[in-house]
């Protein structure tokens, strides 16, 4: 008698544990917790054919980012705006992703201008971009928005902050600010939200080819487990077609 409990227990034992497995590889579904981008984004390979050498070395830190991501780096891309409150809330399940995300995994921004009172803060990111300041200055941008109410759209108050904060000449600061390759930035970034179908941020793209939304993880906090998910099926996908290449 006690053997067959004890044989019983063993058994429902492996079928939780066969139950789990189960679970977790099905965990996230195509079309619901995330959604397959019928028209992968062309701007930026467009641009490096467009591009002169010139042209290629003049960006910023995220730039060379993006333009280095590698075929074997798979690339996360957050579409948001400092005007959104989501993707302030946000920030905090981006900075712990990113202490563990693996180095193959290349992480990057677009800001959206898809609203007239976003484009101000649009130019604000892509100038912190350009300026090659990004670091110092994203999260106190959205911390003075939304900690301490002020209009960050404003130039004068991102001037304040850019010079005082991350030490940009001012002179430097107003160059950026009436040059054309803020709005050229601002208009790359609206036909690439147009391509890949991005209607709503934040927005996660994965590899230019899997969208995640909060709506479609289930909440914020669960966006990036989606993520996770998926570089781990790209890399199982690329690992079978290796196998089957090499066979």
């Amino acid at each position: 008698m006690k053997i067959n409990s004890i044989n019983l227990l063993l058994t429902l034992g492996a079928l939780v544990l066969m139950n789990t497995v189960m679970v977790s590889s099905e965990e996230f579904e195509e079309g619901k917790h995330y959604i397959v981008v019928e028209k992968q984004s062309k701007t930026n390979s467009d641009e490096q054919d467009l591009s002169t050498d010139e042209e290629a070395v003049a960006g910023t830190d995220g730039d060379v980012a993006n333009d280095e991501t590698t075929s074997d780096e798979i690339a996360v891309v957050e579409y948001f705006s400092y005007g959104c409150t989501h993707c302030y809330r946000l920030e905090p399940f981006i900075d712990t992703w990113l202490e563990t995300k693996g180095e193959d995994v290349e992480f990057s921004r677009v800001a959206l201008a898809t609203r007239s009172n976003w484009i101000p803060f649009a130019r604000a990111y892509y100038m912190a971009e350009v300026l090659g300041v990004t670091e110092k200055v994203h999260s106190l941008i959205f911390r003075a928005i939304y900690v301490n109410k002020q209009p960050m759209g404003r130039p004068n108050l991102l001037k304040r902050m850019f010079t005082g904060v991350a030490e940009v000449e001012p002179e430097k600061f107003d160059e950026v600010l009436e040059s054309d390759e803020i709005p050229k930035r601002i208009q790359n970034a609206a036909v690439e939200v147009k391509d890949l179908g991005v209607t709503a941020s934040p927005t996660l793209v994965v590899a230019g080819t899997y969208l995640i939304t909060p709506e479609t993880a289930g909440d914020l906090g669960y966006m990036f487990d989606v993520v996770d998910f998926l570089v781990e099926k790209i890399k199982a996908e690329r690992e079978m077609d290796e196998s089957t290449a090499t066979n």
